[in-house]
């Protein structure tokens, strides 16, 4: 039986809100094979604690929504900014951003295109980055992700940029980062990865995508260890962006009352990010500060 709107509103908004929720819950934290342990501190890391931080970043997808939002954050704090997008010329905010900041530079990269990766990571290959922060995804169309309609092309793609692509860019850019003196590597991924969390079928491959991220990620975070490399693994919140609305129209559902602001969410994920410390790595967390079960 197709789901009626205000089933699929209850069966969307619970995973896409509850980074939201969870600053007024406390968490448990995830350990090995999935379980639980006691009771955790509410939080961590304090998402409203920044930090005299500075250093040079490099966003990916940063011609729009929370990686512009990044972009611009990071700029303000006067961080050295290498922001990233796939057609630089049609993005028109960034490159405003970028003229009116010296410190702000914008470069081709895009996830499918790997030797786009390369030749970035070549062109920088004497730039040391404090934080290389994959924040570029895609949901994909949801409406080929329902049951029954499952378009497998799709899936592939959304696979291709959300994890392969991110992987790539960990790999091509290890050097840098571990030549930096923050050494850190970010993967914006989602509270939608988490399987302990699941309860709708909706956007099934953006789900699995990110769930595939956390994992890897978490792999690598065993291998850099010896770099002295940090990895963080972060969710954003449910955050006012295109990806969302789309998501949330597939839903038959408009409102916005749960969602946080670009800037919001950017704010917090920075502050988080510069809290994570080597004994951190590998943490799923919210941009709330809590941790996240898998």
């Amino acid at each position: 039986m197709p789901l009626t709107p205000l089933k699929r509103l209850f069966s969307i908004v619970p995973l896409t809100a509850i980074a939201l929720l969870a600053a007024a819950l406390p968490t448990q934290t995830a350990l090995a094979g999935g379980h639980t342990g006691g009771a955790a501190p509410d939080r961590l890391f304090d998402p409203a604690k920044r930090s005299e931080l500075r250093g040079t970043v490099l966003v990916t997808g940063a011609n729009r929504g929370i990686g512009l939002a990044l972009a611009k954050n990071y700029a303000e704090r006067g961080w050295t900014v290498i922001a990233t997008a796939r057609s630089p010329g049609n993005a028109d905010e960034l490159n405003a951003l970028a003229a009116t900041n010296d410190n702000v530079t914008v470069e081709r990269m895009d996830l499918l295109d790997h030797a786009s990766i390369d030749a970035l990571a070549a062109k920088l290959r004497d730039v040391p980055i404090d934080v290389l922060l994959n924040n570029a995804a895609i949901m994909g169309d949801a409406a080929v992700q329902d049951f029954g309609k499952y378009d497998y092309e799709e899936m592939a793609k959304v696979f291709a940029v959300n994890v392969a692509g991110t992987l790539k860019m960990t790999e091509a850019f290890v050097d840098h980062v571990a030549a930096s003196d923050q050494k850190k590597i970010v993967g914006i991924t989602s509270v939608q990865g988490s399987i302990a969390s699941l309860r709708d079928p909706l956007i099934p491959f953006y789900k699995m995508s990110k769930t595939a991220l956390n994992m890897g990620m978490s792999s690598v975070a065993k291998i850099v260890k010896r770099k002295k490399i940090t990895i963080a693994l972060i969710s954003p919140g449910a955050v006012d962006t295109r990806m969302m609305n789309a998501a949330l129209e597939h839903a038959n559902y408009q409102g916005k009352s749960f969602m946080i602001t670009t800037a919001e969410s950017a704010e917090a994920v920075i502050n988080v990010i510069d809290q994570y410390e080597r004994k951190h790595s590998g943490m799923f967390l919210a941009h709330t500060g809590e941790v996240l079960p898998w």
